[in-house]
């Protein structure tokens, strides 16, 4: 009997458990609904006494926070120059249409007196007739250059605002760590971008860049340097890079020009920009020490070149003495034209940029040891340098 029976009970208790199934997500169903609806078929939480609070959320962060209390620190710097016919930037005045021959940036750092005194890039006031400065309030105010320095690419600004100018907050850059959050602020690309913030991190400190002064595709000068991934572009040169507690700590002046780079731009640490301030705001000029002669790299020539102007050397690497200072410390000491400078202090010299570099560690006045190649032969020779 219970083998018949048996296939016969399993479909009969297939079909109850489904029934019972159903019923239960149809009870369900009638329970979920009824409790969302009250009879005006409005909608209702569970709990009708529960309070419903408003969140008031502020986007506002370090960084906000940061360029908040710096923005108004940081300038324009418009130049405007008689020798050039090409303008980027128009300005009306009373009397006639100015028109401006570059732009870049500035950042205030010092109030003295009457005066207010503004950081800006040597090459962003290089041949300027007339240099006005736009302040965040966009007022237009006549600028005096009271100096600047190539090699350090440093000048110096004073102006007489006649409204409150806020003085940005001087850091330390020798205490940047790799991976430390800046921000560059300038006017990239003319005065219409003024304040213009961007974001990244420091990439390097003490970074040495090759840096050619006269445009002759030679490098003449190693420029210490802060490398940093937040965008510069043209317009920045002169503005600030400032760590989060809002404080100066450089000035951005240049970046890599390559379509295959991005993320590498640079800046003067301010440690250094405030010692040529110093030295401007005092003589109206960097002092360097003169050696007191006029010379080519021989790196910078073939043999054949060097045979065409008549040089003949044994040596391939050094500076080559064209002439002389007419009593100038070089001649003093004794070194003669056709002299191969070969080592200052110790260091071998290879390049025109080498030979600078060594040169401006020393002060006018310091006496130095120069080692020079002469038909073959080394001589040493104690030059008491003097001030350029």
């Amino acid at each position: 009997m219970k083998e018949k029976i048996k296939p016969i009970i399993k479909p009969v208790l297939k079909i109850v458990v489904i029934i019972a199934v159903v019923l239960s997500f149809a009870m369900n169903g009638y329970i979920f609904y009824t409790s969302i609806n009250d009879d005006s078929g409005t909608s209702t939480v569970s709990d009708r006494n529960a309070k419903v609070e408003e969140v008031d959320y502020d986007v506002k962060t370090d960084t906000t926070s940061v360029v908040d209390a710096v923005s108004d620190s940081i300038v324009g710097v418009v130049v405007y120059s008689n020798s050039t016919g090409s303008s980027i930037f128009g300005r009306q005045t009373e009397n006639e249409q100015e028109e401006a021959s570059g732009s870049g940036s500035g950042v205030v750092y010092e109030q003295t007196g009457k005066y207010t005194y503004i950081i800006t890039n040597h090459h962003v006031i290089d041949g300027a007739d007339k240099v006005q400065v736009v302040f965040s309030n966009n007022e237009y105010v006549d600028a005096e250059v009271v100096g600047s320095d190539e090699y350090s690419d440093v000048a110096i600004l004073r102006c007489q605002p006649d409204f409150d100018v806020t003085v940005i907050d001087i850091g330390d850059s020798s205490l940047l760590d790799k991976g430390e959050t800046v921000l560059a602020i300038g006017s990239p690309l003319g005065i219409e971008y003024s304040g213009t913030v961007t974001q990244g991190i420091v990439s390097g400190t003490d970074r040495t860049v090759a840096v050619d002064l006269n445009d002759d595709s030679v490098d003449d000068w190693d420029m210490n340097v802060i490398q940093t991934d937040a965008a510069i572009n043209p317009g920045n040169s002169g503005g600030a890079l400032v760590n989060m507690k809002g404080e100066l700590v450089g000035i951005t002046n240049m970046k890599f020009a390559d379509e295959t780079v991005e993320g590498m731009g640079f800046a003067i640490p301010i440690n250094d920009v405030v010692t040529v301030a110093k030295q401007i705001r005092l003589n109206g000029k960097v002092s360097y020490p003169v050696i007191g002669i006029s010379g080519l790299s021989l790196a910078d020539y073939s043999s054949y070149q060097l045979q065409r102007y008549g040089v003949n050397v044994s040596v391939d690497t050094g500076i080559y003495v064209v002439s002389l200072t007419d009593n100038g410390p070089a001649q003093k000491a004794g070194i003669e034209a056709g002299d191969v400078i070969v080592n200052v202090e110790d260091a071998d010299i290879t390049t025109y940029k080498s030979f600078l570099t060594e040169l401006y560690k020393h002060q006018p006045g310091e006496t130095i040891s120069v080692t020079v190649n002469r038909s073959g032969k080394e001589t040493s020779f104690k030059v008491t340098l003097e001030e350029k």
